[in-house]
């Protein structure tokens, strides 16, 4: 019927001498009215076709939603195995051995070499006392 409810309303206001506000409010409602004939128009011919055997596929919306969905799954099981590794980190924090590579063996010459240097470090440090021995990993 016409392109903007806007220029209605422009042409309102031209050509029929009507106040800005009233003539907003009657363009609006024309459009109003032609959109719902419109879609009232198109879910009957929606209906007739599918009577007659039309198919129709997915909306769009139902496309997104499963793109979403499946996008969805995929970041839960990355964050479950994100969750499985930083629980495997911190057990292996507590225990302080994260793998057997870094356990520190006495007949070693780097673990021995550690611990010579640790010797020359003092007991107290600005004005803490060294409450037990520190196992340093090479």
């Amino acid at each position: 019927m016409f392109g903007s409810v806007v220029q209605r309303q422009k042409w309102l206001m031209q050509r029929e001498g009507l106040p800005r506000a009233e003539a907003y409010d009657k363009a609006r409602k024309e459009f109003y009215d032609v959109r719902h004939t419109q879609d009232i128009e198109r879910r009957v011919a929606k209906e007739e076709a599918e009577f007659v055997g039309a198919f129709w596929g997915k909306s769009a919306m139902q496309v997104g939603m499963q793109l979403e969905d499946h996008n969805h799954e995929d970041w839960r099981e990355w964050a479950l195995k994100e969750i499985v590794a930083l629980k495997q980190l911190q057990g292996n924090v507590y225990t302080g051995l994260e793998n057997e590579e870094s356990v520190p063996e006495l007949g070693d010459p780097a673990t021995e070499e550690a611990m010579d240097e640790l010797e020359n470090v003092p007991a107290t440090r600005k004005g803490q006392e060294a409450l037990g021995d520190a196992v340093v990993h090479p």
